[in-house]
């Protein structure tokens, strides 16, 4: 886990966003402070709204409520899938530097060249790379290629969408260390994307879980991981064994509830007490908070 950074300036505000399609909310009630090198870790399962908030923060999808930038910023995305977010027909050396012609209007080749070299380097690959085709490329080799061509123009915010769950275990450790590496060199700040909240935990400094797109649980890494309040919380972290932690005995259960809580149906502590609940964030401590009335 990466050190909390308390101190640093707030860039980005979210309140009361919303991200609604046609019969859904795929984002309801969300309250977020970003600041200067945080690494947000977003966690949840499938159609949890993850992805839908990245792309809300970059301004990709419309949304109701309100989003801050106390700062002007640039973002760069990482893919989930490296295969398809990589160009087949063109070169790597082209496809990092692609970014450099188009964003930075950077038109001078020896620039270009030495960028390239540069970057490439930072990621861990040969320069003889630059030469292949994606297809000529390994898995991991390709997320490296990504990397490289998000961190070319130097972005403040850099949003990885998922980017190790397409590779090999071996190999998602060794991108993990790269982009902390990444991380503490270039004083980014970065928002996380996984359903393994451990993999959250190694990297991120504050750790927010979702479920049918609002918030249950957010706070530090520590205080969420360590000391999880919401049953869904507490779920994903029994989903996997470490060394480290025991697996919490839970007997996942499907009720039919006429609660507000939006996790009553599968909750395995519901009683008649969840009935009235609000469905609103409660303050576990200064820095942690979780969605429900038994925190």
């Amino acid at each position: 886990m990466l050190e909390c950074l308390e101190k640093q300036n707030e860039i980005i505000t979210l309140k009361n966003l919303s991200v609604r399609y046609k019969n859904f909310y795929a984002l309801k009630d969300i309250n977020i402070s970003i600041k200067e090198r945080e690494v947000i870790g977003i966690c949840g399962e499938s159609g949890s709204g993850k992805t839908t908030l990245c792309k809300t923060i970059a301004g990709i999808e419309k949304y109701n409520g309100e989003i801050k930038f106390l700062k002007d910023l640039k973002f760069e995305f990482i893919f989930q899938d490296p295969t398809s977010s990589l160009n087949p027909k063109m070169l790597v050396k082209d496809i990092i530097s692609e970014p450099l012609i188009v964003r930075e209007r950077i038109t001078k080749r020896e620039v270009i060249c030495e960028k390239i070299k540069k970057v490439v380097a930072e990621v861990g690959l040969d320069s003889s790379i630059i030469e292949k085709y994606p297809h000529q490329i390994s898995g991991g080799q390709k997320q490296r290629v990504a990397i490289a061509r998000s961190i070319v123009c130097e972005p403040d915010i850099l949003l990885c969408d998922e980017i190790t769950s397409s590779l090999d275990i071996s190999v998602q450790a060794q991108i993990l260390n790269l982009l902390k590496d990444i991380y503490e060199k270039r004083n980014l700040t970065m928002i996380f994307v996984s359903h393994d909240i451990f993999a959250l935990y190694y990297i991120s400094t504050t750790i927010i879980v979702l479920y049918k797109g609002m918030i249950l649980e957010k706070g530090k890494a520590d205080e969420v991981i360590k000391n999880p309040k919401h049953p869904y919380t507490k779920i994903l972290i029994s989903s996997i064994l470490t060394t480290e932690r025991e697996c919490i005995d839970i007997e996942v259960r499907e009720n039919k509830t006429k609660s507000r809580c939006i996790f009553s149906d599968r909750c395995f502590i519901y009683d008649k007490e969840c009935d009235s609940f609000e469905n609103e964030l409660i303050n576990v401590s200064d820095t942690h908070y979780a969605r429900c009335i038994k925190v």
